[in-house]
Protein backbone atom coordinates (compact mmCIF):
# COMPACT_ATOMS: atom_id res chain seq x y z
CA UNK A 1 0.00 0.00 0.00
CA UNK A 2 1.42 3.37 -0.97
CA UNK A 3 1.68 6.22 1.49
CA UNK A 4 -0.93 8.20 -0.45
CA UNK A 5 -3.37 5.28 -0.26
CA UNK A 6 -2.71 4.83 3.45
CA UNK A 7 -3.44 8.50 4.09
CA UNK A 8 -6.66 8.27 2.08
CA UNK A 9 -8.13 5.49 4.22
CA UNK A 10 -7.17 6.97 7.57
CA UNK A 11 -10.00 8.70 9.49
CA UNK A 12 -9.89 12.46 9.58
CA UNK A 13 -11.40 14.88 12.09
CA UNK A 14 -13.53 17.94 11.53
CA UNK A 15 -14.20 17.47 7.85
CA UNK A 16 -16.52 20.27 6.69
CA UNK A 17 -20.03 19.15 5.85
CA UNK A 18 -20.47 20.93 2.51
CA UNK A 19 -24.28 20.85 2.24
CA UNK A 20 -24.54 22.89 5.43
CA UNK A 21 -21.93 25.49 4.53
CA UNK A 22 -23.78 28.71 3.98
CA UNK A 23 -22.09 32.07 4.28
CA UNK A 24 -25.35 34.04 3.83
CA UNK A 25 -26.98 32.08 6.65
CA UNK A 26 -23.94 32.54 8.89
CA UNK A 27 -23.82 36.27 8.22
CA UNK A 28 -27.57 36.73 8.73
CA UNK A 29 -27.54 34.72 11.96
CA UNK A 30 -24.60 36.69 13.36
CA UNK A 31 -26.32 39.95 12.45
CA UNK A 32 -29.49 38.79 14.16
CA UNK A 33 -27.55 37.94 17.32
CA UNK A 34 -25.93 41.37 17.40
CA UNK A 35 -29.31 43.00 16.77
CA UNK A 36 -30.89 41.14 19.67
CA UNK A 37 -28.05 42.21 21.95
CA UNK A 38 -28.37 45.86 20.90
CA UNK A 39 -32.13 45.79 21.37
CA UNK A 40 -31.69 44.38 24.89
CA UNK A 41 -29.09 46.97 25.88
CA UNK A 42 -31.23 49.85 24.65
CA UNK A 43 -34.26 48.74 26.66
CA UNK A 44 -35.13 48.86 30.37
CA UNK A 45 -32.58 46.16 31.20
CA UNK A 46 -29.58 48.46 30.71
CA UNK A 47 -29.57 51.97 29.25
CA UNK A 48 -33.30 52.73 29.12
CA UNK A 49 -32.92 54.55 25.80
CA UNK A 50 -36.06 52.76 24.60
CA UNK A 51 -38.95 53.41 26.98
CA UNK A 52 -41.89 51.15 26.22
CA UNK A 53 -45.47 52.28 26.71
CA UNK A 54 -45.82 49.77 29.54
CA UNK A 55 -47.01 49.81 33.10
CA UNK A 56 -44.73 48.55 35.89
CA UNK A 57 -45.62 44.85 35.48
CA UNK A 58 -45.00 44.78 31.75
CA UNK A 59 -41.77 46.75 32.23
CA UNK A 60 -40.53 44.12 34.68
CA UNK A 61 -41.39 41.43 32.16
CA UNK A 62 -39.50 43.35 29.49
CA UNK A 63 -36.40 43.36 31.71
CA UNK A 64 -36.57 39.58 32.09
CA UNK A 65 -37.11 39.12 28.37
CA UNK A 66 -34.17 41.36 27.47
CA UNK A 67 -31.95 39.47 29.92
CA UNK A 68 -32.64 36.15 28.21
CA UNK A 69 -32.18 37.72 24.77
CA UNK A 70 -28.81 39.13 25.83
CA UNK A 71 -27.50 36.15 27.81
CA UNK A 72 -28.92 33.22 25.82
CA UNK A 73 -30.42 34.14 22.44
CA UNK A 74 -27.69 36.46 21.17
CA UNK A 75 -24.75 34.17 22.10
CA UNK A 76 -26.58 31.16 20.66
CA UNK A 77 -27.00 33.05 17.38
CA UNK A 78 -23.28 33.79 17.25
CA UNK A 79 -22.40 30.14 18.00
CA UNK A 80 -24.80 29.02 15.27
CA UNK A 81 -23.19 31.48 12.86
CA UNK A 82 -19.70 30.16 13.59
CA UNK A 83 -20.75 26.53 13.24
CA UNK A 84 -22.62 27.27 10.01
CA UNK A 85 -19.61 29.06 8.54
CA UNK A 86 -17.51 25.95 9.32
CA UNK A 87 -20.01 23.64 7.69
CA UNK A 88 -21.06 21.95 10.94
CA UNK A 89 -24.37 20.10 10.76
CA UNK A 90 -25.53 21.72 14.04
CA UNK A 91 -25.21 25.26 12.69
CA UNK A 92 -28.53 25.53 10.81
CA UNK A 93 -30.34 23.64 13.59
CA UNK A 94 -29.10 26.04 16.26
CA UNK A 95 -29.88 29.03 14.03
CA UNK A 96 -33.55 28.08 14.18
CA UNK A 97 -33.61 28.89 17.91
CA UNK A 98 -32.71 32.62 17.99
CA UNK A 99 -34.59 33.17 14.74
CA UNK A 100 -37.77 31.62 16.12
CA UNK A 101 -37.29 33.53 19.38
CA UNK A 102 -36.97 36.87 17.58
CA UNK A 103 -39.86 36.20 15.19
CA UNK A 104 -42.03 35.34 18.21
CA UNK A 105 -40.97 38.29 20.38
CA UNK A 106 -40.66 41.21 17.95
CA UNK A 107 -44.44 41.50 17.33
CA UNK A 108 -44.91 41.69 21.09
CA UNK A 109 -42.50 44.64 21.29
CA UNK A 110 -44.55 46.47 18.67
CA UNK A 111 -48.17 45.45 19.30
CA UNK A 112 -48.13 45.01 23.08
CA UNK A 113 -47.50 48.57 24.34
CA UNK A 114 -50.34 50.93 25.27
CA UNK A 115 -49.33 53.81 23.01
CA UNK A 116 -52.19 56.16 23.87
CA UNK A 117 -52.61 55.36 27.55
CA UNK A 118 -49.04 55.24 28.92
CA UNK A 119 -45.89 57.36 28.37
CA UNK A 120 -42.97 56.07 26.37
CA UNK A 121 -41.00 56.43 23.14
CA UNK A 122 -40.67 52.89 21.75
CA UNK A 123 -42.58 53.88 18.60
CA UNK A 124 -39.27 55.37 17.42
CA UNK A 125 -37.68 51.92 17.62
CA UNK A 126 -40.36 50.19 15.54
CA UNK A 127 -38.29 50.34 12.30
CA UNK A 128 -35.49 48.53 14.15
CA UNK A 129 -37.95 45.96 15.54
CA UNK A 130 -39.38 45.46 12.07
CA UNK A 131 -35.89 44.96 10.61
CA UNK A 132 -35.10 42.32 13.27
CA UNK A 133 -38.39 40.58 12.57
CA UNK A 134 -37.74 40.43 8.81
CA UNK A 135 -34.18 39.25 9.45
CA UNK A 136 -35.41 36.54 11.84
CA UNK A 137 -37.86 35.24 9.25
CA UNK A 138 -35.10 35.23 6.63
CA UNK A 139 -32.84 33.23 8.97
CA UNK A 140 -35.68 30.80 9.66
CA UNK A 141 -36.21 30.20 5.95
CA UNK A 142 -32.51 29.82 5.16
CA UNK A 143 -31.91 27.54 8.14
CA UNK A 144 -35.00 25.50 7.25
CA UNK A 145 -33.78 25.07 3.68
CA UNK A 146 -30.27 24.13 4.78
CA UNK A 147 -31.52 21.71 7.43
CA UNK A 148 -34.09 20.13 5.09
CA UNK A 149 -31.32 19.25 2.64
CA UNK A 150 -30.01 16.72 5.15
CA UNK A 151 -32.13 16.46 8.32
CA UNK A 152 -30.05 15.94 11.44
CA UNK A 153 -31.12 13.21 13.82
CA UNK A 154 -31.54 9.49 14.39
CA UNK A 155 -34.57 7.24 14.93
CA UNK A 156 -33.92 7.38 18.67
CA UNK A 157 -33.66 11.18 18.73
CA UNK A 158 -36.82 11.34 16.61
CA UNK A 159 -38.71 9.39 19.29
CA UNK A 160 -37.47 11.70 22.03
CA UNK A 161 -38.21 14.73 19.89
CA UNK A 162 -41.73 13.48 19.22
CA UNK A 163 -42.55 13.15 22.91
CA UNK A 164 -41.04 16.54 23.72
CA UNK A 165 -43.24 18.12 21.06
CA UNK A 166 -46.36 16.42 22.43
CA UNK A 167 -45.49 17.55 25.93
CA UNK A 168 -44.98 21.13 24.79
CA UNK A 169 -48.32 21.19 22.96
CA UNK A 170 -50.22 19.71 25.92
CA UNK A 171 -48.61 22.02 28.45
CA UNK A 172 -49.17 25.19 26.42
CA UNK A 173 -52.66 24.32 25.20
CA UNK A 174 -54.12 22.81 28.36
CA UNK A 175 -51.88 23.83 31.23
CA UNK A 176 -50.99 27.36 30.21
CA UNK A 177 -53.97 28.72 28.29
CA UNK A 178 -57.09 26.72 29.10
CA UNK A 179 -57.61 28.25 32.57
CA UNK A 180 -56.50 31.72 31.41
CA UNK A 181 -58.89 31.72 28.44
CA UNK A 182 -61.73 30.56 30.65
CA UNK A 183 -61.27 33.68 32.77
CA UNK A 184 -60.60 36.08 29.89
CA UNK A 185 -63.67 34.94 27.92
CA UNK A 186 -66.01 35.27 30.89
CA UNK A 187 -68.33 38.24 31.33
CA UNK A 188 -66.02 39.74 33.93
CA UNK A 189 -62.36 38.74 33.84
CA UNK A 190 -60.49 38.76 37.13
CA UNK A 191 -56.91 37.75 36.28
CA UNK A 192 -54.47 40.57 36.95
CA UNK A 193 -52.26 39.70 33.97
CA UNK A 194 -55.24 40.11 31.64
CA UNK A 195 -56.53 43.32 33.21
CA UNK A 196 -53.06 44.88 33.21
CA UNK A 197 -52.61 44.54 29.42
CA UNK A 198 -55.33 42.67 27.49
CA UNK A 199 -53.65 43.41 24.15
CA UNK A 200 -50.43 41.65 25.15
CA UNK A 201 -52.48 38.80 26.66
CA UNK A 202 -54.39 38.11 23.47
CA UNK A 203 -51.33 38.54 21.26
CA UNK A 204 -49.35 35.90 23.15
CA UNK A 205 -52.38 33.59 23.29
CA UNK A 206 -52.83 33.98 19.54
CA UNK A 207 -49.17 33.16 18.83
CA UNK A 208 -49.07 30.19 21.19
CA UNK A 209 -52.37 28.61 20.21
CA UNK A 210 -52.29 29.60 16.55
CA UNK A 211 -48.67 28.77 15.73
CA UNK A 212 -46.70 26.93 18.43
CA UNK A 213 -49.25 24.29 19.47
CA UNK A 214 -50.32 23.36 15.89
CA UNK A 215 -46.68 23.30 14.75
CA UNK A 216 -45.65 21.04 17.64
CA UNK A 217 -48.53 18.61 17.03
CA UNK A 218 -48.00 18.57 13.26
CA UNK A 219 -44.29 17.86 13.69
CA UNK A 220 -44.99 15.11 16.23
CA UNK A 221 -47.47 13.42 13.87
CA UNK A 222 -45.05 13.83 10.98
CA UNK A 223 -42.24 12.20 12.96
CA UNK A 224 -44.53 9.32 13.91
CA UNK A 225 -45.30 8.78 10.23
CA UNK A 226 -41.64 9.12 9.21
CA UNK A 227 -41.97 12.35 7.21
CA UNK A 228 -38.58 13.93 6.56
CA UNK A 229 -39.92 17.50 6.83
CA UNK A 230 -41.07 16.76 10.37
CA UNK A 231 -37.51 16.71 11.69
CA UNK A 232 -36.91 20.25 10.54
CA UNK A 233 -40.26 21.40 11.91
CA UNK A 234 -39.52 19.62 15.16
CA UNK A 235 -36.14 21.30 15.51
CA UNK A 236 -37.78 24.68 14.87
CA UNK A 237 -40.19 24.10 17.76
CA UNK A 238 -37.34 22.85 19.95
CA UNK A 239 -35.51 26.10 19.17
CA UNK A 240 -38.52 27.99 20.49
CA UNK A 241 -38.58 25.72 23.56
CA UNK A 242 -34.91 26.37 24.27
CA UNK A 243 -35.42 30.12 24.72
CA UNK A 244 -39.03 31.26 25.17
CA UNK A 245 -39.94 29.29 28.35
CA UNK A 246 -36.68 30.54 29.89
CA UNK A 247 -37.71 34.10 29.07
CA UNK A 248 -41.13 33.55 30.68
CA UNK A 249 -39.38 32.27 33.81
CA UNK A 250 -37.05 35.30 33.78
CA UNK A 251 -40.08 37.59 33.55
CA UNK A 252 -41.69 35.94 36.56
CA UNK A 253 -38.45 36.08 38.56
CA UNK A 254 -37.99 39.77 37.76
CA UNK A 255 -41.57 40.53 38.81
CA UNK A 256 -41.03 38.62 42.05
CA UNK A 257 -37.79 40.46 42.82
CA UNK A 258 -39.52 43.79 42.15
CA UNK A 259 -42.42 42.79 44.44
CA UNK A 260 -44.96 43.02 41.66
CA UNK A 261 -48.47 42.32 43.01
CA UNK A 262 -49.47 40.46 39.83
CA UNK A 263 -47.23 37.50 40.60
CA UNK A 264 -46.85 35.03 43.44
CA UNK A 265 -44.04 32.89 44.76
CA UNK A 266 -45.90 29.75 43.69
CA UNK A 267 -46.36 31.01 40.14
CA UNK A 268 -42.72 32.09 39.94
CA UNK A 269 -41.46 28.72 41.14
CA UNK A 270 -43.75 26.88 38.74
CA UNK A 271 -42.71 28.92 35.68
CA UNK A 272 -39.06 28.66 36.67
CA UNK A 273 -39.31 24.89 36.98
CA UNK A 274 -41.02 24.64 33.59
CA UNK A 275 -38.40 26.87 32.00
CA UNK A 276 -35.54 24.83 33.43
CA UNK A 277 -37.05 21.49 32.40
CA UNK A 278 -37.83 22.55 28.84
CA UNK A 279 -34.49 24.29 28.36
CA UNK A 280 -32.61 21.21 29.61
CA UNK A 281 -34.73 18.99 27.34
CA UNK A 282 -33.82 21.14 24.35
CA UNK A 283 -30.15 21.13 25.35
CA UNK A 284 -30.19 17.33 25.64
CA UNK A 285 -31.47 17.11 22.08
CA UNK A 286 -28.84 19.53 20.82
CA UNK A 287 -25.82 17.83 22.42
CA UNK A 288 -25.62 14.85 20.00
CA UNK A 289 -25.67 17.24 17.05
CA UNK A 290 -22.60 19.03 18.35
CA UNK A 291 -20.53 15.86 18.09
CA UNK A 292 -19.19 15.94 14.58
CA UNK A 293 -19.07 12.44 13.06
CA UNK A 294 -15.69 11.14 11.94
CA UNK A 295 -15.28 11.05 8.16
CA UNK A 296 -13.31 8.31 6.48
Amino acid sequence: MTSATAQAVQPTELVPDAPHRSRPLALATATLGLGLAVNSLLGPLATGVIVYHYGPSMTFQGIGLDAVALVLAAPLALVAAVLTSRGHRAGPVLALAPAGFAAYMMPQYVVGPDYLGLPGNNQRAIPFDLALFVLSVAVLLMAWRSQSARPAGTPRSDRVLRWVLVGVAVFIGLGRWLPALGDAMSDQATAGSYLDNPTAFWLVAFLDLGIIVPAALAAAVGLWRGATWARTAGWAVVGWVSLVPASVAAMAITMQLRHDPLTTIGNTLFLTAVGVVLTLAAAALYVPLLRRPRAR
